[in-house]
């Protein structure tokens, strides 16, 4: 497996400001700085090789990652032409009709790139970052906003503007894999480096807010078996790391659980109010793979492990199990069900990833594959927008499978 984490620089004043950067050379303003500098914190030590946007506000941030980044003028933001300068506020008010145009690969900002132009970029320099990507090792990419936004969205299987995923914070981490020919999200929007109560953005700005997190670590993890329908516990770690948590999660008008004990303890260690209890979040029915190994699956159920993980959505695991659209679904009806406002749902791997993969819409094509399985304790933000939610972050907390403090 090869690892990309794509992060965007550290804050400008034009960020500041809010207005369009672009191809503007602008360097990283006294915040800016220090949120590079708690980034490097958090990183160093496990990144092999940086690339970096040549543009200084990029190439600063990258700069506290290595003393050599190899500088790339295929990685900057989008030209934007004649909107560089201008407020991002002012330019959607008085173009809206431009903008609109966003969703056809033939618009193009005036005097700046086209949508097909900026798409075809972003497409090959994923593909020459991964080349360079040794496997079993891990590469850092320092770029920009809008061109994160669309590699993440490209890899959901998204192709059309606006993509389903929110505002991209400075030197937040979005990490993509690559298993052979398939790319997955592994992470998205990932800034608690800057806060540690960046946990659950944006809950707290936001009115109606879906946070998703799984349990803690189990004796199953540790060992790596499938776990679906046993009702295992918390091993010491995961009460301990789930312990850190406390009062993170804090003015959620509800807090739902799976009634398994893992899901359960859990929660119930992050929060001292009432928690519902809900059968839809259950952990997925593994069918005949439960109490497996990874590579006993590959031993015994290849065909069927590859089609249901990566390739076709409705493909039941384990032979006679659920699907990542049948797991999906239940959630979401039980999501319908509620009234939308600020809710805290503590469930397991296999059904968070179904459930964020449905309720953004993930295209059939890509449904299967979009995400990895998030990482215990790693949280999952959605916001609801026109019938659909939008993604503002996934996976939050660990990098890979080493544990980070929450204690920072």
């Amino acid at each position: 497996m090869k690892t990309v984490h794509f992060i965007r620089h550290g804050e400008t004043e034009h960020n500041a400001l809010k207005v369009w950067q672009g191809h503007t050379d602008t360097p990283l303003n006294s915040k800016g700085l220090e949120q590079a500098k708690l980034l490097s914190e958090r990183i160093s030590g496990r990144i092999e090789k940086v690339f970096s946007s040549d543009l200084k506000r990029a190439s600063q941030t990258a700069s506290f990652l290595s003393s050599s980044p190899i500088l790339r003028d295929n990685l900057r933001e989008i030209n934007v032409g004649e909107f560089t300068g201008m407020s991002v506020k002012d330019t959607y008010t008085s173009n809206q009709e431009i903008f609109q145009s966003l969703q056809s690969d033939s618009f193009q900002f005036p005097n700046g790139e086209s949508v097909q132009e900026f798409k075809d970029r972003v497409k090959n320099e994923l593909e020459y970052i991964f080349n360079q990507t040794e496997e079993d090792s891990e590469t850092v990419v320092v770029t920009h906003g809008f061109f994160i936004g669309t590699a993440i969205g490209l890899t959901l299987g998204f192709n059309t503007y606006p993509f389903p995923i929110g505002d991209i914070t400075n030197t937040s981490i979005s990490t993509i894999v690559k298993r052979e020919t398939v790319t997955q999200v592994n992470k998205f929007n990932d800034s608690i480096h800057l806060n540690k109560e960046n946990i659950d953005f944006p809950a707290e700005s936001k009115d109606n807010v879906l946070t998703f997190i799984r349990h803690g670590q189990t004796d199953s993890n540790l060992k790596g078996i499938w776990q679906g329908h046993v009702d295992n516990p918390l091993n010491k770690t995961g009460i301990e790391e789930a312990s850190l948590l406390k009062d993170l999660f804090k003015n959620y008008d509800l807090y739902i659980s799976s009634p398994y004990k893992r899901a359960n303890q859990t929660i119930s260690l992050i929060t001292e109010n009432n928690i519902e209890i809900s059968n839809e979040l259950t952990e997925m029915d593994l069918g005949q793979w439960e109490g497996l190994t990874t590579s006993e699956l590959l031993n015994k159920y290849q065909e069927n492990f590859i089609q249901a993980l990566f390739i076709n959505h409705k493909t039941k695991y384990g032979i006679d199990g659920e699907s990542i659209h049948e797991a999906g679904k239940r959630v979401e009806n039980l999501i319908n069900d509620l009234e939308k406002k600020k809710l805290l749902m503590a469930s397991h791997g296999g059904t968070i990833k179904s459930a964020i993969t449905k309720l953004i819409k993930s295209p059939d094509s890509k449904a299967a594959a979009a995400f990895t399985i998030p990482n215990n304790l790693g949280v999952s933000c959605l916001v609801p927008k026109d019938n659909k939610y939008i993604l503002w972050s996934y996976n939050v907390g660990k990098i890979g499978y080493e544990n980070i403090s929450y204690n920072k």
